[in-house]
């Protein structure tokens, strides 16, 4: 299973997941983002890297799949973006509260094992007035594609190593304390329904003022 995780996977995540109908979503995202440094989780195989706007100049790349940053690893050049790899799952983030100005995932949310946990530290290093950027496919909103979300996703875990089809991606952001100010709901071009139904969006760490 590990050889599968570590090789046929990262493999296959290029293949599949870098294509042009799923890359219109990654591009609407991260066009948005204004920070100068963010932190990405599930960096993955830095297939986002090419669709940063010329504002970010420093990117912080934490995936728990080793081959996966691998093959992230030839991608990577000198260029006009720093980029710094860390190996730790997303359940456990090596920063300091409220130390981040911006975070970005894209098709992560759905195989993180205790995405609750995950989300909570997104929360916690966020600065105040911190944005999450998000592009998620989940939970659909048709109540038999619901169904059937269900009924697969104990067969998509197992070849698609823990990742989720039916997970409701706006519940467990907002869970977490983060505020969406923004959310796009779609279903991906020429993707069956179960697997494409999008949560493209930004959620804010709010300060909170006490009178």
């Amino acid at each position: 299973m590990k050889f599968y995780s570590k090789v046929i996977i990262p493999f296959f995540y290029d293949f599949s997941m870098d294509s042009e109908h799923i890359n219109e979503g990654r591009k609407s995202i991260l066009n948005k983002v204004k920070e100068e440094k963010v932190l990405e989780i599930g960096f993955g195989t830095a297939i986002n890297l090419k669709f940063y706007p010329n504002n970010v100049n420093h990117i912080i790349g934490i995936d728990s799949n080793e081959g996966m940053l691998k093959q992230a690893e030839k991608k990577i050049s000198d260029d006009r973006i720093k980029v710094e790899i860390i190996h730790q799952s997303s359940e456990t983030l090596p920063f300091d509260d409220n130390s981040i100005e911006a975070v970005v995932s894209t098709y992560t949310l759905c195989s993180i094992k205790n995405v609750n946990l995950a989300l909570n530290e997104i929360f916690r290093v966020l600065k105040p007035n911190g944005r999450y950027y998000f592009l998620e496919h989940g939970l659909a909103d048709k109540p038999l594609t619901q169904k059937l979300q269900h009924l697969l996703n104990p067969i998509q875990k197992v070849w698609a190593v823990g990742c989720n089809l039916n997970r409701d991606i706006k519940a467990l952001i907002e869970n977490s304390g983060l505020k969406i100010i923004e959310l796009k709901n779609y279903y991906m071009k020429r993707d069956p329904e179960v697997v494409g139904f999008m949560y493209e969006g930004i959620a804010v760490k709010e300060v909170k003022s006490y009178d």
